[in-house]
């Protein structure tokens, strides 16, 4: 599909405008999540013990969500289909926790994530546990798996950081990614890498930083965007998972069109805030030297892009 210049895009001018609506409080939260300063205060924060009142009202909240949000994949996968799955892969608590304990906020996200999860994997194989063994809802896709095997760095969960946070590698233009595989693959390994994130802990507690790795000039594929990819995803990822983004780094050769025409793309469907957290660092030559200064290690850093983590080619479970 031809790459669109007249779709809508994130301009300088919307950065600035948005960046000066922000409150002198956000800028500031921003910052702190950028460099990881108040990582152990917020891991405290979401550490403490959710109270069965406080379960309660969420299962009220889900049972009693407006019309217009569909709760009955939720209600059903927690009371009747799959209630310990839900304990293991999307228990209340991690929902609560990312909307602040608010049960009503809480039980609309869980809603939305298990819609999200019945649309990608059906009415029965949404409800396996989520996992690429037998008897997972993964076990017998077979293009996914070999995707897993093939392109192991398009979604790929890298060691914390020094502050304790997760941290997930995007390779987001791959030729082989965005040529080989239909798009339902990729937002099945997308959905899939994510569920990893919520089963860590430091996920959870500390929130997840990204790793985002844009083509060299040389190696763009505008014909291989997908903009409809891009907004589904970010949409589900406002909207349904319980991980709070604390920051994005996004490299890219120093020249390239990239940071011009793709990343204005994939911008313009992030929430005014959520585009401020974005960080772009034109020179990928140094692109480690900066990452140290908002607390990652060369070891932990994909050797890639100057780091010496190298990436495996199995298939997680």
């Amino acid at each position: 599909m031809p790459f669109s210049y007249s779709a809508p895009s994130y301009s300088k001018k919307d950065e600035e405008r948005d960046y000066a609506d922000l409150t002198p409080e956000q800028k500031e939260a921003i910052l702190d999540d950028a460099f990881g300063r108040t990582a152990e205060e917020i891991a405290l924060h979401n550490q403490r013990e959710i109270t069965k009142q406080e379960f309660d009202a969420f299962d009220e909240a889900l049972e009693n969500l407006p019309g217009d949000v569909n709760a009955e994949a939720a209600i059903a996968a927690k009371t009747v289909l799959c209630p310990e799955l839900v304990e293991c892969e999307s228990n209340p608590s991690m929902f609560l926790r990312y909307e602040n304990y608010n049960p009503q906020k809480a039980a609309k996200r869980f809603a939305s994530y298990w819609n999200f999860r019945v649309d990608l994997f059906g009415n029965e194989k949404a409800f396996l546990p989520m996992t690429t063994s037998e008897g997972g809802a993964l076990h017998e896709d077979e293009e996914l798996l070999r995707m897993i095997r093939e392109v192991p760095s398009y979604r790929y969960i890298l060691p914390n950081d020094s502050h304790g946070r997760s941290v997930v590698y995007l390779e987001n233009n791959q030729q082989k990614a965005t040529t080989m595989f239909s798009r339902d693959t990729k937002y099945k390994y997308h959905f899939y890498t994510f569920q990893k994130l919520m089963s860590k802990p430091s996920s959870i507690s500390k929130g997840l930083v990204v790793l985002g790795v844009l083509p060299d000039k040389g190696q763009l594929n505008l014909g291989g965007f997908d903009r409809i990819f891009f907004k589904k995803i970010t949409m589900y990822q406002r909207n349904s998972f319980p991980v709070k983004i604390r920051a994005i780094h996004i490299t890219t050769a120093q020249t390239s069109l990239a940071m011009e025409l793709i990343l204005p793309a994939v911008r313009v469907f992030q929430d005014p805030e959520g585009r401020q957290r974005f960080f772009l660092h034109s020179n990928k030559n140094k692109f480690v030297e900066e990452l140290e200064q908002y607390g990652f290690k060369k070891e932990d850093i994909p050797d890639c892009v100057g780091g010496t983590y190298h990436f495996t080619n199995s298939v997680p479970s």
